[in-house]
């Protein structure tokens, strides 16, 4: 150790400076309290040896400065006096003191304190040594944390979150959440929304969830099917995570246009509708088990459909909301749930539920995360229909055109393939038609299910009539392609270049029987079906049937960019 004796005395100083020496200890001295204090900060002794009184500056007074410019720094201070007034002695142990030695001094005394200082010396510099360490995992945890939380928000893309029709609030039980929620639009404007709900929370619940944010975004954005989608999500699941690790997942797909609700409900607390008097509309329990449980060929993809006519609010939430607890060990539960959200707009229902959170945990701190989604589902949140093109204004189409693509699909492509997420990868990359995806993949769908429904599948769209009529058109539907042995579409796509402006022309023919088109020359916006027809006819400066309904020509003119 480094030991510092102050005493203006230089007898003491010698016999005592000797017999520290003597023990080993590297010894510094001084003469006064003064140069006591400036040699401990230059020096930074591990121990004080210090006369209480000195000239210039006594020894309580020395040690309390030492003490002071020392900080967090622990030096121990012993106070050599003849003083034997314990109102003294006490004193000077109150403002800086540690010990005190009684003149004269014993040496054997004296060598058991120093051993005993050394003592606890080592051991603070243990704890000091291991104290630094914490701090330093702290940070780097910290760090880590800061970084996964940014890289949550860049793949959760929370812009698209702001949805009008979506309302959602996440509250992390620590620093991450595990829950999440995504949500997005499909070319098509189908709203997709996902809440995930990883095992645990924090960290490593947090990347559970992080693999389902890529296929969720690119797909949806490819215009691809909620199903498609899941497959995709629960085989990435299983290559990433490891064994042991799910995900509770509730899928939605919204179609303002179609008023239709899709659901999808693996581990998820049921999903409930509310309609605008609050009444319970329809709940959707979970019906599957979490993705990442079963073998990708065991995962079972059967939705459920509902048809909503009115305005109502869609209530996802995760358990941690549910089973939240206050002081007195109750849950929250659905029917308080349902007392903050049913029969309320969208965005107030969603504040009133956290704000009834609060006041039943009354402080009490959640012990999951929670996350809540309310989807507004406005019958009239569809988008107006475009005005129609006028075909007088457009000049002839002249020339060859600028580019072709041609898709001809038998049965055993109509079975499997998705052809207009596959079509729509080729239109992407023509940069004149980049603003105009969603327009396109709209006319490419509703002319593609046209021929392959109507044209080879020879459904009905009267079966869409009843509650329940798009879950039996979907059965015949599926029923029907799986027994289909023959039939062909031919798709052929062409860009002309007319004044500046790209012309699409979209040609799509099926070897069916076709099926009567004569009620679209005076369409009725009433009908439960055809709407989609009647949107592609708005979107196209023409569109043309041919024969008995089995080949259509479309012509999309792009919109001048401002």
């Amino acid at each position: 150790m480094k030991v510092l004796l102050a005493d203006d005395a230089e007898v003491v100083r010698l016999l005592i400076g000797r017999f520290v020496e003597s023990l080993g200890h590297e010894l510094i001295l001084a003469c006064d309290g003064i140069e006591a204090v400036e040699r401990c900060m230059a020096e930074k002794p591990d121990m004080v040896l210090m006369d209480m009184l000195m000239p210039r500056l006594d020894g309580p007074e020395a040690g309390r400065q030492i003490k002071t410019r020392m900080g967090a720094r622990w030096v121990p201070i012993v106070l050599i006096t003849a003083v034997e007034e314990v109102s003294k002695l006490a004193d000077a142990m109150e403002i800086g003191a540690d010990d005190y030695l009684l003149k004269p001094v014993n040496f054997r005394i004296l060598e058991a304190k120093i051993k005993a200082i050394q003592r606890t010396v080592e051991l603070n510099r243990k704890v000091h040594e291991q104290a630094n360490k914490l701090a330093g995992y702290y940070d780097r945890a910290e760090e880590e944390k800061r970084v996964a939380r940014h890289l949550m928000e860049q793949l959760v893309n929370r812009e698209r979150l702001s949805d009008p029709q979506l309302h959602s609030w996440i509250a992390p039980a620590e620093s991450l959440s595990g829950d999440l929620i995504a949500a997005a639009r499909t070319p098509g404007q189908v709203l997709h929304l996902m809440l995930a709900d990883g095992i645990g929370h924090g960290l490593t619940a947090a990347l559970n969830v992080l693999p389902l944010t890529q296929p969720f975004y690119a797909m949806t954005e490819r215009g691809f099917a909620l199903a498609d989608i899941l497959v995709e999500m629960h085989r990435k699941v299983r290559q990433v995570l490891p064994v042991g690790r799910f995900v509770a997942l509730a899928f939605v797909a919204v179609d303002f246009a179609k008023r239709s609700i899709e659901v999808w409900n693996g581990g998820i607390p049921e999903l409930r509708l509310y309609d605008g008097r609050g009444g319970l509309q329809k709940r959707w329990a979970s019906r599957h088990l979490p993705l990442g449980i079963l073998s990708a060929d065991a995962l079972e993809l059967e939705t459920e459909r509902f048809q909503f006519s009115q305005r109502a609010n869609l209530v996802l939430c995760s358990d941690g909301l549910l089973e939240a607890r206050n002081e007195a060990g109750e849950a929250f539960g659905t029917a308080r749930l349902a007392l903050a959200c049913a029969g309320q707009p969208a965005a107030e229902a969603l504040t009133r539920t956290v704000e009834a959170l609060a006041d039943f945990l009354a402080g009490t701190h959640c012990h999951d995360d929670v996350s809540l989604a309310i989807v507004d589902l406005d019958p009239d949140a569809t988008l107006p229909l475009p005005e129609p093109a006028n075909p007088g204004e457009l000049p002839e189409i002249a020339g060859e055109a600028r580019w072709r693509y041609a898709i001809s699909l038998g049965v055993v492509e109509l079975k499997s393939l998705h052809t207009v997420p596959l079509i729509m990868g080729f239109i992407s990359q023509i940069k004149p038609l980049a603003h105009a995806h969603a327009d396109i993949f709209l006319i490419l769908t509703e002319l593609f299910v046209n021929a392959l429904d109507h044209g080879l599948l020879g459904l009905s769209s009267d079966l869409k009539c009843d509650a329940d009529g798009m879950e039996h058109y979907l059965q015949e539907r599926a029923k029907r392609l799986a027994a289909l042995r023959e039939g062909r579409i031919d798709i052929e796509l062409a860009g002309h270049d007319l004044g500046g402006r790209t012309m699409l022309r979209v040609r799509v023919s099926d070897s069916g029987a076709g099926f009567d088109w004569s009620w679209l020359e005076a369409p009725d916006t009433h009908r439960p079906s055809g709407r989609g027809i009647a949107l592609v006819a708005a979107l196209c400066a023409s569109l043309r049937f041919f024969g008995n309904g089995n080949a259509v020509e479309a012509c999309y003119l792009t919109r001048q960019i401002p």
